[in-house]
């Protein structure tokens, strides 16, 4: 009987050391901190904060909201906002272009130019802002140039040179560009600025349902970024601009959630909105809207910090995700013709490519190992996740810190998502209690 006794025992013990070395290797420490010697109070890639802003907004009430700088602002705003930002002492993007006055304005007003013309307005529009440590970006102006136009590709090369030859900071220059762009149109772009990023305005563009398609996009400007060559940043930009149908309201928050953090499980290093304007168009619905926004961006950059996450913590692949339903890939769809940016697009842009309906992004940061997992698909989805070790580990909410329920002893967990729904787990050592 002793001898039964003690293997069953020494069996115990052995079971309880590989659930315990599984945990270990589970939370196995990263190599490096990147981090580490980035001041917290600067931009990645040369600090540790996160762009998340947007455009037209108030600075003094955003970014107290979870919003960690002002977009930019158009017309004479671009100018009184600089101002205003300059005085409160809070980052901003300032618009840049070949206007007398800064103000920001169309391709019509400024095509006639010379090039020597270009390069004096805007090396002055420059020299404006030079002196201010709260210029964090140039955004260039007018926005959506077209990539087939010699004159207006040529313009950018222009406005850029002159850009990097007039200020010592060198600080990254930004261009918007239209949903339709796609890695090819967006290549001659990415030739000249420092942040590549495109509209994504899922609910504006025909995708209100394959929104997946923020992920299509990401991936465009990560392979133009790439083409382009190193130390490139890319941004995804989603949409604050119209009132849904009544019967879609309870899906704001949803979406909003959705877009931003499937954008920065893409591989996008911020987030930048249109806009945070109240128009008319979205009267109803502007502070639901506003409100997701900000608390995503509360929990991205303020005390879960989960910006860093995505911007310093080192990648890892040990959970593996299956889907019940099997949900293929599938075509990319049409969206609606050029819009919203008829003038500045082609019908042939954006037309091709595959949606995956769900995506996954692991990574190890400080002592906790993060997993989030989006459902892209517009029906509820249910998921298996394997991998996780049975015993050892604290599983919480990364959105709220709550503790979650984990998995059986050598079982999967199996969780269902709705359309839409995104989930962010924080697994840490277990205290053993």
């Amino acid at each position: 009987m002793r001898s039964i006794f003690v293997c069953l025992v020494l069996g115990t013990l052995s079971g309880l050391a590989a659930d315990s070395s599984e945990a270990q290797n589970f939370l196995r420490p990263t190599k490096s901190n990147p981090a580490a010697d980035l001041p917290a109070d600067r931009f990645f890639p040369r600090g540790r904060k996160m762009i998340y802003g947007g455009y037209s907004g108030q600075p003094a009430r955003d970014l107290t909201q979870g919003f960690t700088i002002a977009g930019p602002a158009y017309h004479t705003s671009n100018e009184t906002q600089s101002a205003e930002c300059d005085r409160l002492n809070l980052p901003h993007f300032v618009q840049i272009g070949a206007f007398d006055d800064n103000s920001t304005g169309k391709w019509e007003t400024i095509a006639s130019l010379s090039a020597d013309e270009v390069k004096r307005r805007v090396a002055a529009n420059v020299k404006r802002h030079l002196n201010s440590p709260w210029v964090v970006s140039w955004a260039v102006q007018p926005e959506e140039l077209r990539p087939w136009r010699k004159d207006e590709m040529a313009y950018l090369k222009i406005v850029c040179d002159t850009i990097r030859a007039t200020d010592p900071q060198q600080r990254p220059i930004f261009l918007y560009n239209p949903n339709n762009r796609d890695r090819e149109t967006l290549a001659p772009i990415a030739a000249n600025v420092d942040i590549i990023a495109k509209g994504c305005y899922a609910n504006a563009h025909g995708h209100k349902d394959d929104r997946a398609w923020i992920r299509w996009s990401i991936e465009q400007e990560i392979e133009a970024a790439t083409k382009a060559g190193p130390n490139k940043q890319t941004l995804v930009m989603p949409l604050l601009a119209a009132d849904p149908d009544p019967a879609e309201r309870s899906l704001i928050p949803v979406w909003v959630r959705h877009d931003v953090y499937l954008g920065l499980m893409s591989g996008a290093n911020g987030m930048l909105l249109w806009s945070l304007h109240p128009r008319a168009e979205v009267k109803a619905t502007w502070q639901e809207w506003y409100d997701a926004y900000a608390l995503c961006g509360r929990e991205l950059n303020g005390e879960r910090a989960l910006s860093q996450v995505f911007l310093f913590g080192e990648r890892r692949t040990d959970l593996k995700v299956t889907t019940v339903e099997a949900r293929p890939d599938y075509p990319l769809g049409a969206g609606l013709a050029n819009a919203p940016e008829a003038k500045t697009t082609k019908a042939k842009e954006g037309k091709t490519g595959t949606l995956h309906p769900w995506t996954t992004f692991e990574s190890m940061y400080g002592n906790a190992h993060y997993f989030f997992l989006a459902n892209s698909f517009p029906a509820a989805t249910t998921f298996r996740i394997s991998g996780i070790p049975a015993q050892g580990l604290r599983l919480q909410s990364a959105f709220t810190d709550q503790d979650v329920k984990g998995p059986e002893a050598n079982q999967p967990l199996e969780i269902t998502l709705k359309p839409w729904e995104v989930v962010a787990y924080k697994f840490t050592a277990s205290s053993g209690k």
